[in-house]
């Protein structure tokens, strides 16, 4: 067992059954571990341009065991939980995010294989993450009329110049890195340091069912972010900057009048006499196989009452990054991702483009390219041992568009090489295969 820098547990609430997952817009329950459909995991190809969802935390559970809990997010620590035992606990969590680069090699044991290159810049277009937003309030009175309740969802992203990088070191371990916003204010109920900022009003329409059998229900919330909201690439020096980070974080703030000692929910059965909205989040704690985070960037962060207070917590200030608790906490997220990948120029006369790439051995491959001028342009892919397994493109073309079809049915699964020559240039790209 590990003894980390910081010990204090968030108030996870860890169900002593399954959680169960609401299956509305696109997750569904097998044996009480969640999973994502088709439809939420789904890779949008096109030409040269590769969209994916990118899920950190599946990543991470092909190499340890986690167990999944809920969090609760309000907006000060006034309010409190009740536990089936009777036991009061007052809310702890603000505020929760994550920072993502794509460049995380872990990254490549989930989905198609292919990571998002430091070299390049990518953009992302939405996030996804499991909420519950339990509603037991829909109107109250002002001025002697009836209001609709509207609750609001805070969600902020960041770049890398809103953010902050450091790093701790464990007793008897090596320093661990992390990322996280480099402020958190308490009456903004985040940073003030943004690259872009979504109020999302919560109403009815938005709200899980109510805690039945100490289990809760979760829903699907996807925000999209602005258009071509680019992220830069990290190739400036050698060592990794982390300059491709991405991060974004959530908060919750209700418009429902409450007092201190209010109780949000009560899994005793007690009676609640001045009821609430409250909102809530999937995450991840490990109790199992360390997988530290030595090299690069993919950790969650908490914003706990006494920091969001302006406090500190065993010296951490603004928030708590996750590597650093006892049992390593992840938030439970997903991002749209989209790229340029396959694509080079040579010379500037040529542009040459294989797709689809990643691409299932029953697909045909295509291969087209442009040239400014006529040229002779062999393609050929190789297998990693330097052996070549096919023959795309040989032979003489005239200047303008061409477009090449290949059946791949006899490559196996795995890492291949395309030999790209137009003229006197050669560039060699990497090609995803499986079955």
């Amino acid at each position: 067992m590990k003894n980390r820098l910081l010990t204090l547990l968030l108030v996870a609430l860890c169900l002593s059954g399954s959680i169960a997952a609401q299956s509305e817009i696109t997750t569904s329950t097998i044996s009480g571990k969640r999973v994502y459909n088709e439809h939420s995991s789904n890779r949008f190809k096109k030409k040269g341009f590769y969209s994916s969802w990118k899920f950190p935390i599946v990543a991470i559970q092909q190499l340890t065991t986690l167990d999944e809990g809920i969090n609760f997010l309000f907006q000060d620590t006034s309010v409190k939980f009740i536990d089936t035992s009777g036991k009061s606990t007052f809310n702890s969590l603000m505020s929760v995010g994550a920072a993502f680069t794509g460049n995380d090699p872990n990254l490549e044991l989930i989905d198609d294989n292919t990571l998002i290159t430091r070299y390049k810049e990518y953009n992302v277009d939405s996030v996804h993450f499991p909420y519950l937003y339990v509603r037991y309030v829909d109107s109250i009175e002002i001025d002697e009329n009836n209001i609709e309740v509207i609750d609001t969802l805070i969600v902020q992203f960041f770049k890398f110049d809103q953010m902050e990088q450091n790093r701790f070191t464990p007793d008897g371990e090596s320093p661990e890195i992390y990322m996280k916003p480099s402020n958190w204010t308490q009456s903004l109920l985040g940073a003030n340091k943004v690259a872009y900022e979504i109020k999302i009003p919560l109403n009815a329409k938005d709200s899980t069912h109510r805690p039945s059998n100490q289990e809760w229900s979760l829903r699907d919330r996807f925000v999209r972010l602005p258009l071509n909201f680019k992220m830069d690439s990290d190739y400036s020096t050698t060592q990794l900057e982390f300059k491709n980070v991405f991060g974004f974080s959530i908060s919750f703030k209700t418009m429902v009048p409450y007092e201190f000692g209010d109780t949000m929910e009560a899994q005793n059965g007690a009676d609640i006499t001045n009821k609430m909205n409250y909102f809530g989040y999937s995450s991840f704690t490990n109790n199992s196989i360390h997988v530290p985070q030595n090299d690069y960037i993919n950790n969650s962060w908490w914003v706990p009452g006494n920091i969001g207070y302006g406090d500190t917590i065993n010296g951490w200030f603004n928030s708590i990054p996750g590597n650093a608790y006892d049992g390593d906490r992840y938030f439970n997220y997903g991002l749209l991702v989209r790229y340029l990948i396959g694509i080079e120029e040579l010379n500037k006369s040529v542009t040459v483009d294989l797709y689809p790439n990643p691409i299932s051995n029953v697909q045909t491959l295509i291969a087209d390219f442009h040239l400014s001028n006529a040229s002779y342009v062999t393609m050929e892919i190789y297998d990693l041992l330097g052996n070549k397994v096919k023959n795309v493109v040989d032979g003489y073309y005239t200047g303008g568009e061409h477009s090449i079809n290949l059946n791949i049915s006899d490559l196996q699964s795995g890492i291949y090489l395309y030999s790209i020559k137009a003229g006197n240039t050669t560039s060699v790209q990497r090609l995803s295969v499986y079955r």
